[in-house]
């Protein structure tokens, strides 16, 4: 036995041996189709990582075993594993894969091929949302996309999707893009990203043109995941996290607050406030409730902030029938008290093809989202003023008095709002279906029919509750309003594509369409007060003494036709036209119909014979061009803008007796259209050494016809009324770069977008400017720019102020220490005539890029994202006042002007709100701040468990791995706020940072 067990042993070592032999293998990979040498192939001998890669000739040299495999890859070319069998010399042949040529993208009414397309249309795959742990779609697009900018201004739970904007904004109303999911007109809130398969984005008129009327502010295209053939698949996803601000004020504690008050009332020419003693026992702490120190901004975020995503699916298929079901399921709670959602998502589509030539598909889903807020006992409307006070309220007043009385001010006490427990509550529910039967009648033919349905029901609740602070402080009596809303939409969708070849080179599509849809929209408000228990959330506990209703319902409708007709010649040249007609009833009927063309071309000079030497360097080049028109219906909130309508309460005496009466109360215009916007493209791409892609547009879009309120002839006594007296110009230029390649276990991939927009006001209902606020809309310049003074330094003494020019807006209040306004007219005085445009309001640069690693098992992703040229303007209660109880400052006040701290660009300090250095009364410069900020908005470390582990489990892929959102940001705004927060007094719900952990799981 021992004989046999060595001889056997000998035998097989001689095999390993023998299998060890090495060879030297040499050989060239080239293209497949067009001969040309391939460099930077890597061939890698299986199952180790001994490799190398071609030269610039695509040639290579490998010593490898004599039985070994080598695995040959590279971007865009489909893998091969070739045996070496002892050989010596080996040339392969590379065939193009799909994702070099036949990256397939959807676009209005279809998909195209990515080398074909004339438009312009940015693109995502679902897996760069999918693997990240998001709470809104919007925000998972941010830094994505060249020319589209998502600014995510708070992360209020149910309520943090980001405002899009494409290729800047097109006009003075509603400015965001139409949404379609699966072909149906809807909403980001439809959608989770586990379920999305890709996004795309329409963003010039050559591109969008096919919607039409709604599609002026740019087209974002879902198309949700459906099965596929093979065996079912389960994937199970799950991530749980915490939340916390990005950035929180810095206000200051009762110390200091109290000293730099005495401080000002000194400077103000009055007694101080607080003698030293009140002074020391603020500073020891030792007086808790009659000198308390109270923290209020630690007080206010005391939310959990836990968030939990749990996302279920299931997908297969055969021949006859191919389905995917989700149901998803996603608990946040914020990151103050009583803020919070629960949401849960279900989605079904499901295809059968009973027939080769017959198609049908059904896709059900349904949401439901129910979020809930506290409420404030001050003013009502939600959190709002809950923040603010909080942001305000001084130090020195007490949480609690020792007797368990709230403290108050004036405005009552935030905290005592908060721990009256959620009062606000918003529950919406969405079910969209959709069915569509597709029939190929002949080769190259189809027809197809798709229904819709889509009902949004909402259900809100606002309760404000009676609060006895203390024996001295009320504020009530309690109150609801019951609001409740639900809107229809009916769509049908016929359509027919034909696709033909003419003798191997001429290639024409053609589409033709009908679009007709219905809206229906209700809503009924109910409100009572004086209940007799804060417990009872019931309109019939209410008194009906002063109890108030009120409803209404809203219709439209439209029909539209449409057509596209694509042409390419042998793949070089490609032409493209759309058309569409949209007759909408918010309209008079003489201008009820829109037509909308675009027209675009390109030219694949890659595909060329002359450019053939070249194409082992540039891949593929293409150059684009694009005209069309695009409308806009919806920058009106007003269902029926052209009817005019009787108002009731119009009593009229007759016979010395008072009779009701209604009247026309409202101008109405006839000669109302749509808005319309042109637009004009240049565009380039290009690959490059089947590595690098490389995507350049350049544009023009001017919105011609905006819808503005005007005012009716005096003599007519109506209100306002609207008509098409704007003109807004959009200029820019975008660019896309995209890196990937394989250095032996490493996969390496890099992206960067950057887009410039430049917003120019053309015509504004006949005047030159409107003033708003600290904003101004003036011909020539950016819409709604910051207006105000221009300040150069602060005053530092009275001999200075008595040589620089009158300040007459504040006269005598102007002392040392102060800002000093610039007399910009040069007139000697400062006065209102002096204020200049002082920054816009908007960006005009946008930017992301984004690395992703692969190594092993490991992956990583950092996805970066930032914009510039933009300004913020923070009032009073954001940077903090001297003033009171009812104010605090910030740190900022620290480092003011004294006359011994003369080097400094804080202005002094003064007892109130409204001196000539504070933010509050006049607009200027100092206080303007640049919002340009760099931001890491997600970065993402995974691990996938070997496969070795898992197969005794049945499972396919466990990944497991960390994520952060918005993780930490660069920017030099003002301290303790976030760039991306609005501008304004500081009271929105505060951007959030989010660290979670998940895995993914398959069967």
């Amino acid at each position: 036995m021992k004989k046999i067990v060595i001889t056997t042993y000998f035998l097989l070592f001689s095999i390993i041996m023998l299998g060890q032999t090495t060879v030297e293998v040499s050989g060239k990979v080239v293209d497949n189709d067009s001969g040309i040498p391939i460099p930077g192939v890597n061939i890698i001998e299986k199952g180790t990582t001994n490799g190398t890669m071609t030269d610039f000739d695509g040639n290579f040299v490998l010593e490898a075993p004599a039985n070994a495999t080598l695995v040959i890859s590279y971007l865009g070319y489909t893998t091969q594993e070739i045996n070496i069998n002892n050989k010596s010399e080996i040339d392969i042949a590379l065939q193009q894969g799909a994702a070099a040529l036949d990256e397939v993208v959807v676009v209005g009414y279809g998909t195209q091929k990515k080398v074909n397309l004339t438009g312009s249309v940015a693109s995502v795959d679902g897996d760069m949302l999918e693997s990240r742990a998001i709470t809104s779609v919007s925000a998972g697009l941010s830094g994505l996309l060249p020319g589209v900018s998502v600014r995510q201004s708070s992360g209020m739970p149910g309520a943090d999707g980001g405002t899009i904007r494409i290729r800047g904004t097109g006009t003075l109303n509603q400015a965001s893009p139409m949404v379609l999911i699966d072909g149906v007109e809807g909403s980001l809130n439809d959608v989770q990203s586990n379920d999305i398969a890709s996004i795309s984005v329409l963003k010039d008129a050559a591109s969008a043109a096919i919607y039409g009327s709604k599609a002026a502010n740019g087209v974002i295209l879902i198309t949700t995941k459906t099965g596929k053939y093979g065996e079912p698949t389960v994937n199970f996803s799950s991530d749980i996290g915490w939340q916390s601000p990005t950035k929180l004020p810095d206000y200051l504690g009762s110390y200091d607050y109290a000293t730099l008050y005495n401080e000002a009332l000194e400077n103000s020419g009055k007694a101080a406030k607080f003698s030293e003693e009140d002074l020391e026992l603020f500073r020891n702490g030792s007086d808790p409730f009659g000198h308390p120190d109270t923290d209020w901004q630690d007080l206010l975020y005391q939310g959990s902030g836990f968030v939990m995503t749990n996302n279920f699916g299931i997908s297969g298929g055969s021949d006859f029938t191919r389905y995917r079901a989700s149901i998803n399921h996603q608990k946040q709670e914020g990151i103050i008290k009583h803020t919070g959602k629960n949401e849960y998502n279900g989605r079904l589509n499901l295809t059968l093809t009973p027939k080769k030539w017959l198609t049908t598909n059904m896709n059900l889903s349904y949401t439901q989202m129910d979020r809930e807020q506290p409420n404030n006992a001050y003013v009502g409307g939600g959190i709002d003023q809950i923040i603010r006070q909080a942001n305000r309220i001084a130090p020195w007043i007490p949480y609690k008095n020792e007797d368990g009385t709230y403290g108050t001010i004036s405005d009552g006490n935030p905290i005592a709002w908060l721990d009256m427990g959620p009062q606000i509550n918003y529950l919406r529910k969405t079910f969209v279906g959709i069915g569509s039967v597709q029939v190929d009648l002949m080769k190259g033919l189809n027809v197809k029919a798709l229904v819709s349905h889509r009902n949004v029901e909402s259900d809100n609740s606002e309760m404000n509750k009676e609060i006895q602070y203390n024996p001295s402080k009320y504020h009530g009596p309690t109150k609801l309003l019951e609001d409740l809303s639900s809107s229809t939409r009916n769509t049908l969708d016929l359509t027919a594509n034909y696709f033909s070849t003419l003798n191997e080179v001429h290639n024409v599509a053609v589409l033709a369409g009908y679009h007709a849809e219905s809206f229906n929209y209700k809503r009924t408000t109910a409100y009572r007060e004086n209940f007799p228990s804060t417990e009872l959330p019931n309109l019939d506990a209410g008194s009906t003494n002063g109890m108030k209703n009120s409803g209404y319902t809203r219709d439209l409708n439209m029909v539209s036709w449409f057509g596209r007709i694509n042409y390419d010649f042998d793949g070089r040249y490609l032409l493209e036209a759309n058309v569409r007609a949209d007759a909408s009833s918010r309209f008079a009927e003489d201008n009820r119909v829109g037509v909308f063309p675009s027209f675009s071309a390109g030219w694949r000079i890659s595909e060329e014979a002359f450019f053939e030497n070249a194409k082992s360097i540039f891949n593929d080049l293409k150059l684009r061009a694009s005209w069309g028109q695009l409308g806009n219906q919806d920058a009106l909130d007003d269902y029926y803008p052209t009817i005019p309508t009787l108002g009731l309460g119009a009593d009229y005496p007759f016979n010395s007796t008072i009779t009701p009466g209604a009247a026309v109360i409202n101008a109405k215009n006839e000669a109302l259209i749509w808005e319309k916007t042109t637009s004009y493209g240049l565009g380039l791409d290009t690959r490059i050494f089947n590595r690098l892609d490389l995507t350049v547009d350049v544009y023009k879009k001017l919105t011609e016809g905006i819808i503005m309120q005007v005012p009716a002839p005096n003599e007519f006594a109506l209100n306002n009324f609207f008509d098409n007296v704007g003109k807004l110009d959009n200029k820019g230029i975008e660019a896309t770069l995209n890196y990937r390649d394989t250095f032996g276990d490493l996969d390496f991939g890099f992206g960067a977008n950057l887009a410039y927009n430049k917003n120019e006001l053309v015509q504004l209902a006949g005047t030159d400017q409107i003033i708003s606020g600290r904003q101004i809309r003036q011909l020539g310049k950016s819409l709604d720019a910051w207006y105000g003074y221009k300040t150069d330094g602060l005053h530092q003494s009275q001999a200075g102020i008595d040589n620089y020019p009158t300040n007459t807006i504040y006269g005598n209040q102007i002392k040392p220490g102060d800002l000093r306004y610039v007399d910009t007219n040069g007139d000697g005085e400062v006065n209102a005539d002096d204020r200049v445009l002082l920054g816009n309001s908007t960006p005009n640069f946008n930017f992301g890029f984004n690395l992703n690693l692969g190594y092993k098992n490991f992956d990583l992703l950092a996805l970066f994202q930032g914009a510039t040229g933009a300004y913020g303007y923070m009032d009073f209660d954001a940077i903090g006042a001297v003033n009171g109880d009812a104010q605090k400052p910030s740190a900022i006040w620290l480092d003011r002007w004294t006359p011994t701290n003369t080097n400094t660009s804080v202005p002094r300090l003064v007892d109130g709100i409204y001196g000539p250095s504070m933010p509050q009364n006049s607009t200027t410069s100092y206080w303007l701040r640049s919002t340009d900020y760099l931001r890491m908005k997600n970065l993402q470390i995974g691990y996938n468990i070997p496969q070795n582990i898992l197969e005794s489990w049945n499972i396919s892929r466990l990944r497991v791995y960390y994520s952060a959102q918005n993780l930490f940001t660069v920017t030099n705004y003002l301290k303790g706020w976030d760039p991306e927060a609005p501008s304004g007094r500081g009271s929105s719900y505060p951007v959030v940072m989010t660290n979670s952990v998940g895995l993914n799981l398959t069967f």
